[in-house]
């Protein structure tokens, strides 16, 4: 029996209707560079299960008519239909199933991932008869392998044998509580082209974005992407301190990363023995949360590492903080692993801005201190030296709109961006800006649901909002709502907590910081 693992595409590029003027699908193309690592996981997993197929599929890269059509052609010889979902992806996800059942009832569906870790209630109760199951959080491989293996062979789903997962019991949400679990290692990339083609299509799109802009900066030539799951998590979840805008839903465990430095070297070089040269390490933040496993695999490069000379082997890259960047002693470590690349989400701004979209580290001994916010631009302009003195490229990213943010502190926060992209002409590879949005289970999702929340937020902040009346009609939009239209979410937001702005403002700016970064011989997005 097959057992789809599914990663859909944005709804809005499937959907009829759906509006896509901020976030239109190819400002949003690293989704179908790489391989999707999480769905690829749980389908390596599956081989486990006697009798199961395993079906891998990438609605980013494979058509969407073609994962229908394949459902109605195979419906019965399909046990079950498990779907990884995004706030972004959900809605099609719901079609795909919806659509499944109406082939053949008996295929079970499942769903997993953010948006239904943030919203489970909400979206197991609008979604009867279209939602079997769900898991919540990020250990649910071995929860869910058993949950297969069971239907698999008949057996009857009792929810206490299977962490994580989540069933709605008449009216009554149960959730089964997650276990901590290692990382699970065992990568069949064999999978990705045993139904649907997917390998093509990522080598397609990743020469004809990411390769070509490596080789003019670096001069180094790199084949085919893939990310690697040494470590997950971010330093900052570490306090339940995640920023404003975050929406990763990490479960149990704030960071988890595989035992020691040789079964780290193990993955890479499993993902390098499978023909990508690209590496991407996954982890939320690298040098400030798993500082400790870099300094080892650094200091124990396995022999054929050691080998190969050092342009034949594999690049890596990841994503950093600017203030875990900007120590001298990690960017060198970064460098000695054959990181070449980093993802560094630059902290431009006033200090009140960042306090606002809860930047920077929070020290353990005062919670309510915001760690030297008029630092930050500092850290910045210090990892950009250090960066460009190691030899890292950068795509760096910022984020436009806060709660509170008015005309003012727009215009100082596009001009402090511009001055950091001025900064560090010359050592940035790419820029990221995007609007803020307000994604379910972010502090911005739950202020923009509780207009109370956010006004005493920003009181403490020296900020203020739009009238009170306003939020409220905004707020009741959107709570106990499944579906989240993200666009207007992002409007009903800025109009909400930020006075006197419009989402066209917020649009503005960020085409304003584009353009300069293009000046500037910057590439925009991949």
């Amino acid at each position: 029996m097959q057992v789809l693992v599914v990663s859909p595409p944005n709804s809005n590029t499937v959907i009829d209707g759906a509006s896509c003027t901020v976030t239109r699908p190819e400002e949003h193309t690293d989704w179908s560079d790489f391989p999707n690592l999480g769905v690829l996981t749980l389908a390596s997993a599956l081989r486990a299960v006697p009798g199961v197929e395993p079906v891998y599929v990438d609605g980013t890269v494979v058509p969407w008519p073609d994962v229908l059509a394949h459902v109605e052609a195979n419906a019965d010889d399909i046990l079950a239909i498990c779907v990884s979902a995004l706030t972004a992806t959900y809605e099609a996800g719901l079609q795909l199933c919806a659509a499944a059942k109406r082939i053949n009832e008996r295929i079970v569906t499942v769903f997993g991932n953010d948006h239904l870790t943030a919203l489970t209630r909400e979206c197991l109760t609008s979604r009867r008869g279209v939602i079997d199951y769900a898991f919540v959080g990020n250990e649910v491989v071995g929860g869910f392998v058993d949950l297969i293996r069971t239907l698999s062979a008949g057996g009857d789903v009792s929810p206490p044998d299977h962490p994580g997962l989540v069933v709605l019991d008449g009216r009554r949400v149960v959730t089964t509580p997650q276990r901590e679990e290692p990382i699970h290692t065992d990568i069949d990339y064999s999978l990705l082209d045993r139904v649907f083609e997917h390998s093509k299509p990522y080598e397609e799109n990743f020469h004809g974005r990411v390769a070509p802009t490596f080789a003019r900066l670096t001069g180094r030539a790199v084949t085919a992407g893939a990310p690697v799951e040494i470590g997950r998590g971010c330093i900052k979840f570490a306090r339940d301190d995640a920023c404003s805008f975050c929406s990763i839903q990490y479960g149990g465990m704030w960071r988890n990363s595989v035992p020691d430095a040789p079964a780290a070297w193990t993955l890479v070089e499993a993902a390098f023995r499978a023909g990508y040269d690209y590496l991407y390490l996954t982890a939320d933040e690298l040098p400030l949360t798993f500082g400790r496993l870099l300094r080892a695999m650094a200091e124990s490069p396995p022999g054929w590492w050691r080998d190969l000379p050092e342009d034949d082997r594999p690049v890596m890259v990841g994503y950093a903080r600017a203030d875990g960047l900007s120590d001298e002693r990690r960017a060198a470590t970064l460098r000695e692993l054959g990181v070449r690349q980093l993802m560094v989400g630059l902290d431009a701004g006033t200090p009140v801005s960042l306090h606002a979209m809860r930047k920077p580290l929070v020290p353990i001994r005062d919670a309510a201190s915001g760690y030297r916010a008029e630092l930050m631009f500092e850290h910045n302009v210090r990892a950009l030296r250090v960066a460009r003195d190691q030899g890292l490229l950068l795509k760096v990213g910022f984020v436009v709109g806060h709660l509170g943010m008015d005309a003012t502190l727009l215009r100082e926060n596009v001009d402090s961006m511009k001055a950091l992209l001025d900064t560090a002409a010359g050592g940035v590879a790419a820029l990221d800006v995007e609007v803020l949005s307000p994604e379910p289970g972010s502090l911005d999702f739950a202020m923009l649901l509780d207009p109370d929340r956010a006004r005493d937020r920003a009181a403490g902040l020296g900020l203020r909002t739009p009238d009170r009346r306003v939020h409220e009609a905004r707020a009741r939009r959107w709570r106990g709502r499944d579906v989240i239209d993200r666009e207007r979410a992002m409007a009903d937001y800025v109009e909400s907590v930020m006075p006197g702005l419009t989402l066209d403002d917020l649009a503005a700016a960020r085409a304003e910081v584009r353009d300069h970064g293009r000046g500037l011989g910057v590439t925009i997005g991949a």
